[in-house]
This record gives structure tokens, sequence and C-alpha cells, in this order.
């Protein structure tokens, strides 16, 4: 399902939702004439089918609540990690630019260049489902540069603390940052999700319906809502790739608006 995350938006929403309600549409089509030869008596057909569609319907309802949910808290997290992730680069950032120029100048190119490869490099793979690692030389030359530094007065060696502390947060913010690329609902949930689906087309073509519109927009209608959850929870199921993808902007305005860029 790769073009699905390689679509805008606004081609890939009608795309899936519409192709979800034809297959739902077709399903029910299929049915209707196996219903009208297998339904004897319909008050019992109504009354155990009314039944079953009520607790599928609950139990199956519930699912997709609680998975949606979970998929934006973890989008949200994505979020957070990455908002994270360039306050602690803005802190360090500024924290070394509080020594001398030509103690600073080393550190700055250091975060500067790391910057470039985040948006350059590491993006294209988070959006692969691709954990990176083209920042790391970058981060272990900053590294070498902070740990030669030698204070030249008081001030100095508290700066240096102060940065040290802000670079080990730093390091764990882009720890967690890239492990989110590895972020999605498991595939067994997934096939529960689509089962659950087709079994609620099943339930909407085993009612009887005398005539066919009116079938066609109830189920249609139905269809509708359930395709566009669906659709929601692909979409942000995996936050760095989609129409509804997390980008490197932060990253961008960190590097023209704090490292002049």
């Amino acid at each position: 399902m790769t073009w699905f995350y390689e679509l805008p938006a606004q081609v890939s929403l009608p795309l899936f939702v519409g192709g979800f309600v034809i297959a739902s549409l077709g399903i029910l089509l299929g049915l209707r004439p196996i219903v009208k030869r297998l339904s004897g008596d319909r008050e019992e057909w109504d009354r155990v089918l009314g039944y079953a569609i009520a607790s599928f319907g609950l139990f199956y309802g519930i699912l997709l609540a609680l998975v949606a949910v979970s998929v934006y808290q973890n989008f949200t997290t994505v979020q957070n990690d990455v908002l994270t992730e360039t306050s602690t680069l803005t802190a360090l950032y500024r924290d070394v630019s509080g020594f001398a120029p030509d103690q600073a100048a080393p550190l700055q190119d250091a975060l500067r260049q790391y910057v470039h490869i985040v948006i350059t490099r590491d993006w294209p793979l988070q959006m692969q489902d691709i954990v990176p690692d083209e920042g790391t030389a970058s981060i272990a030359e900053f590294q070498r540069h902070l740990l030669a530094l030698e204070p030249r007065s008081q001030g100095d060696q508290a700066l240096l603390g102060q940065t040290i502390q802000e670079f080990n947060a730093f390091v764990a913010a882009r720890r967690d940052r890239v492990a989110d690329a590895h972020l999605a609902l498991p595939s067994l949930l997934w096939a529960v999700l689509w089962t659950g689906a087709v079994i609620n087309a099943v339930m909407l073509g085993l009612i009887q319906v005398k005539r066919l519109p009116i079938h066609i927009v109830m189920a249609g209608l139905i269809a509708v809502y359930v395709g566009l959850l669906i659709y929601e929870v692909a979409s942000m199921d995996h936050p760095y790739s989609g129409a509804i993808a997390i980008g490197p902007d932060d990253f961008r305005l960190l590097l023209t608006q704090v490292m002049n860029r």
C-alpha cells in the first residue's frame, strides 16, 4: 500500500473511500438474491439479524474508536518528539554561542551540518519507515569538540557543564525521534479491522429491504463513514509519511531563525 502514502489527500481520500464504498455495495448486491431465497420467515430473520447487527456494531465501533484514539495519540507523541529535539537543539546552539568565537565556531558548524542532514537525508528515510543514522557523524564531531574545550574562566566552566547537560538531552530526544520511524499498528490488528469491515458490509447486505435504492443509500452512508474512519487511521498510522504527515518544518525554522542559514 505504498501508493496510499505517496498520493496527496485530495487524491487518496476519494480513491480510498470510493473504493471502500464500491466494494461494500458490491457485497450488498451479491447477497440480495441469496437473502431472498434464504429468508423464509421474515419476522424471525429480522429479529435474529437485528441482534447480530447490534452486537457486532457495538464491538466493531468500540474497536474502531479505540484504534483511532491510539493512532492519534501516537501521532501527537511523534510531533512532541520532533518539537523536543528542535527545542533542545535551539538551547544547545544558544549555549555554545556563549563560548569564545574560536571555540564556538566548530560546535555551531557541527550543529548546522546535523540539521541539514536531518532535513535532506533523515526525513526521506523516515518516510519509508527506515530508522535513519545519517546524523551520527555530525553528533560525534560535535561531542569531540565539546569535550575538548578548555574553560577559560569560571563562567566558561559553568557554561560547559550546562552545555553537556543540554547535549545529553538532545541525544535522548534524537533517539526518540528516529525510533518513531517504526511506529505503526501491528499487522494482526489491521487484519482484525479489515475483517470487521467485511463483516459489516455482509451484515448490511443481509438486511431485507424491498426497494434497492433505499438499501444502497443506507448501506452506502454507513460505508462512507467506516471508510473515512479507516482512512484516518491508515493516514496517521505512519506519522512521517502519507497525506497527514509530520515534516521537517521545525528543523527548517531552526535553521533559518536560530542558526541564520
